[in-house]
């Protein structure tokens, strides 16, 4: 698989989610739409527009058959976010005695949750698109794809939990299976019995035209939120340049040598490396919204990790490209 991605590539994929967020920003501080109106907005994306997302590109592009070996992205993504929030346990325990507890204390979770979850659909997808054509970034779609089905389902299950400290005796059905999850399993199901493309037009048409609402709407909201939380003034400067350099720096550096001693084919290794180079998740400070979580953190992390990316992803390609040439 050849690997051409360039600087000015990789800017513009980041660009173009920033200018959707600093449409919502503008819109929140001009007051054109409220919080009230916002959180509303976040609901939609939830019960609405992500689980339709979901469904419509899961059936459309997976089949079984097609991937012997699917199963390996999803548990992929499940793995890299574990390996994430232990190694940001692990970064958080030593830094807690470098500044005041209680300035960082209350932000403890959302920074483990922001070191353990990457943006892993919309920046790859835009690199993917910008960087491949043909079967090539079709595959790489594909993939892309089966690693969101892992990735939605520790998200939308385990993180709620997460942020409202809940514990296994606590847990609901309804948190469990949230409106992505029960799409996430639905749409496997569908492809299970009917095959990869054989949901009816009049269903899945609409569901696609509500799919693609689901990015600008949410990078809106994601701005809105901006604006509401002051992310570009972080009230914890010092737990956010911790939380990029953990995932930015610490934990690409990890997954690249893991792959220098694991024999992993090449379309796979490279997909997954590019996930694991990914900022800060967008989605967090969707979940942060309706459980309560510190969204004042998670928008500063989210906006901060995304700026740091545009120099980073391509530093990581460029290391990538010297340990394992052509892919």
């Amino acid at each position: 698989m050849e690997i051409h991605f360039t600087f000015s590539c990789i800017t513009m994929a980041i660009a173009k989610l920033l200018i959707l967020a600093v449409a919502g920003y503008a819109l929140r501080s001009l007051h054109i739409i409220d919080d009230k109106f916002n959180d509303t907005l976040s609901t939609v994306l939830v019960k609405l527009l992500f689980p339709a997302l979901i469904i419509h590109r899961t059936v459309a592009n997976f089949s079984f058959g097609e991937f012997h070996l699917w199963w390996i992205l999803p548990f992929s993504a499940v793995i890299y976010s574990v390996m994430g929030m232990f190694l940001a346990c692990g970064v958080y325990s030593l830094v807690r005695g470098t500044v005041s507890a209680g300035s960082i204390s209350r932000a403890k979770r959302e920074f483990i949750a922001g070191c353990g979850f990457q943006n892993s659909g919309y920046l790859p997808m835009n690199i993917i698109l910008f960087a491949f054509s043909g079967l090539v970034g079709d595959t790489l779609l594909v993939y892309m794809f089966l690693f969101l089905t892992g990735f939605n389902l520790l998200i939308w299950s385990f993180l709620p939990l997460f942020f409202e400290r809940k514990h296994l005796a606590d847990l609901k059905a309804g948190t469990i299976f949230n409106p992505p999850v029960i799409a996430t399993i639905f749409s496997l199901i569908w492809v299970w019995f009917f095959g990869k493309g054989s949901m009816p037009s009049v269903i899945s048409d609409p569901m696609g035209q509500l799919g693609q609402a689901a990015f600008p709407i949410a990078m809106i909201t994601l701005g809105a939120y901006l604006s509401r939380y002051r992310a570009h003034l972080p009230e914890r400067k010092f737990l956010v340049a911790v939380g990029i350099a953990v995932k930015l720096i610490i934990f690409p550096a990890l997954v690249l040598a893991v792959f220098t001693l694991l024999p992993i084919e090449p379309g796979y290794r490279f997909f997954l490396f590019v996930e694991a180079i990914m900022p800060s998740a967008v989605t967090l400070v969707v979940v942060g919204s309706y459980t309560g979580a510190d969204n004042s953190y998670l928008s500063s992390a989210i906006f901060y990790s995304h700026i740091a990316a545009i120099f980073t992803i391509p530093l990581w390609l460029g290391v990538f490209g010297m340990f394992f040439p052509g892919g």
